[in-house]
């Protein structure tokens, strides 16, 4: 499952409001951001810190969440039902909404983060290792950083 709008979902403590005023040209005015927008720079730790505090009993037993994507994990499909709903009732209770066009439900394999997760465990997707496996050894320095500009794993 996918977060919708995720960060736009955590509010701003009221005290720190006003370091977030930005002035637009002409008249139309000074704003300030109540929720977290997209440009702080440390958005995305924020974010998953509150992931972690909501979900902290969850996490590593059937629940696993990077930033704003959730993996709801269980051992069968009944017990699946029973992990979704506590899952759900814990999102609900702390106004977090998950985007349906992207949350798939009942799968037994998927592509998570670059990984490819299933009931045997988590493999690196070969998609994505393909280009380190098929590149030549580098000769120098240059080599090195190029191939390094080529990894993208997110």
């Amino acid at each position: 499952m996918d977060g919708h709008s995720g960060y736009n979902q955590i509010f701003i403590a009221e005290e720190d409001v006003h370091k977030t005023a930005f002035r637009c040209p002409g008249s139309i005015g000074t704003f300030e951001y109540v929720v977290m927008p997209f440009a702080l720079k440390n958005a995305g730790a924020t974010y998953q810190r509150a992931m972690n505090a909501i979900f902290h009993d969850m996490i590593s037993r059937n629940l696993e969440v990077y930033i704003d994507n959730v993996v709801i994990k269980s051992k069968s499909r009944l017990g699946h039902l029973d992990d979704l709903r506590s899952a759900f009732e814990r999102m609900r209770r702390h106004q977090l909404k998950m985007n349906p066009k992207k949350c798939a439900f009942g799968v037994s394999a998927r592509n998570f983060l670059g990984f490819l997760v299933h009931q045997r465990g988590i493999k690196i997707d070969k998609n994505k290792a393909k280009a380190i496996i098929d590149a030549p050894p580098p000769k120098n320095k240059k080599g090195v950083q190029s191939l390094l500009g080529q990894i993208n794993f997110l």
